[in-house]
């Protein structure tokens, strides 16, 4: 039997769905209607999921701007620097860390620098900071110090020992005129740099950093495996008669032996392709160079005032001799160039006082201002016919001087001009276009 009553189960009776979109605009509008009549509002409990969505949106935007607020501050903090006077040290602070700039007492003896000053831990030793402190002969860093700055220790002429400590990340070129320094230890665990023998090296060994100054043996063998020398490793080693190197090395840096005074051979490893250079300047006793194979360029001063030398016998790879390079060798006597060599430049061999003759192989392009300029007992310069440029000073004072090449090439025209005799040998050059006849 079929009955009309509703059923409690029938679809009329479920309770209706909330639609909030229109709960809020009822909301909105009674809202409305409350500033228009002044009566009061009440909102029923349908508005609220707005309001709760306007508040989040409220406080997501409150703690980007407390974040950006708070970046701001920090980074305004960390840029703020403070200068002062602790202990027996100056510093400056930036931000959480603190740089010692100098050591208050220069006559001090020994100085022990602290974790942390004015409250901030030290991380770095600045430029200069213990330059000239010459009665400094101990100092201990602490752990914590990344970075060693320029010359920090520049003239500490009685520090005969250091230890890098651990945390040492950069160093600068720190040690220039320690002329006590026999040893530079490095604290375990450091990831940068190691300690062979006193001899600093980079942690894997490839590039030999610094070679002490007072390092007592006269004899050094670079270990095998190195691959580079760095700039101004050997300078002033003032004990170095001889060193040895393994053909691993393929790059010597700039003042690598600059002032080896006592050095007397060196025999370069044939992957090394440059000279850099003041390479070598002032070895004032260095008789022998035994050039590498692969050698295509000597750079500026190289080997000024290496007054010893006597001979150079360069590789046929040699495409350049730079500025200054060989200034003041004035016990050389000779010197063979190949045929690769494209440029001789300004001064090379300036005051090369005992040099008597020069012969030039064909393929040289160019002679630079004074190349050969005060080499008083220089007679005979052979140039081949493709020089194209001669510095108008190249052969100044040189009184016997005579020039041989061939007739019709720019020697003879050089030669000219300069007022030296000219002598012509080998083929004729031809000209660029035939004379007009007559």
């Amino acid at each position: 039997m079929q009955t009309n009553e509703p059923s409690a189960f029938n679809e009329t009776a479920a309770p209706a769905a909330v639609d909030f979109a229109e709960t809020d605009k009822a909301a909105d509008s009674a809202a409305e209607n409350a500033v228009e009549t002044g009566e009061p509002t009440v909102v029923d409990a349908a508005s609220r999921p707005k309001n709760r969505r306007r508040l989040v949106f409220l406080l997501v935007f409150l703690l980007a701007l407390l974040a950006v607020l708070g970046e701001e501050a920090a980074r305004r903090a960390a840029s703020v620097k403070t200068t002062g006077e602790e202990g027996a040290f100056a510093y400056e602070t930036v931000g959480f860390s603190a740089t010692i700039t100098g050591l208050l007492d220069k006559t001090a003896t020994e100085a022990v620098v602290p974790e942390k000053i004015g409250g901030r831990s030290v991380t770095k030793i600045g430029a200069a900071a213990f330059a000239d402190c010459a009665s400094l002969t101990k100092i201990e860093l602490p752990q914590g110090v990344r970075e060693i700055g320029s010359n920090a220790f520049a003239g500490c002429s009685a520090l005969t020992t250091i230890t890098l400590p651990a945390s040492l990340e950069t160093l600068r070129a720190a040690f220039d005129g320690c002329s006590a320094l026999a040893e530079i230890a490095v604290a375990p665990g450091n990831k940068n740099y190691r300690s062979v023998d006193g001899v600093l090296f980079s942690a894997d060994g490839g590039t030999l950093l610094l070679y002490p100054t007072a390092k007592a043996a006269a004899e050094y063998a670079v270990p095998d495996g190195t691959e580079k020398i760095a700039a101004s490793a050997f300078r002033d080693g003032a004990s170095l008669t001889a060193i040895t190197f393994p053909a691993s090395v393929r790059e010597l840096g700039g003042e690598a032996f600059f002032g080896c005074v006592a050095l007397r051979t060196v025999a370069l490893p044939d992957g090394v392709e440059t000279i850099p250079a003041s390479s070598f300047l002032g070895c004032s006793a260095l008789s022998e160079v035994k050039f590498p194979k692969q050698l295509k360029a000597i750079a500026p001063h190289a080997f000024i005032g290496c007054e010893s030398l006597t001979t150079v016998a360069f590789p046929d790879g040699l495409t350049l001799i730079g500025d200054d390079a060989f200034e003041n060798c004035v016990a050389l006597e000779s010197v063979a160039f190949p045929s690769a060599l494209k440029v001789v430049e300004p001064g090379a061999f300036g005051g090369c006082v005992s040099l008597t003759s020069v012969a030039f192989r064909d393929g040289l392009t160019t002679i630079g201002d004074e190349a050969f300029a005060g080499c008083a007992s220089l007679t005979d310069v052979d140039i081949p016919a493709s020089v194209e440029e001669i510095g108008r000073r190249s052969f100044a004072k040189n009184a016997d001087l005579v020039i041989r090449g061939a007739a019709g090439s720019y020697a003879e025209t050089f030669a000219a001009e300069a007022g030296i005799p000219f002598e012509a040998s080998g083929e004729p050059v031809e000209s660029a276009a035939p004379t007009p006849e007559p």
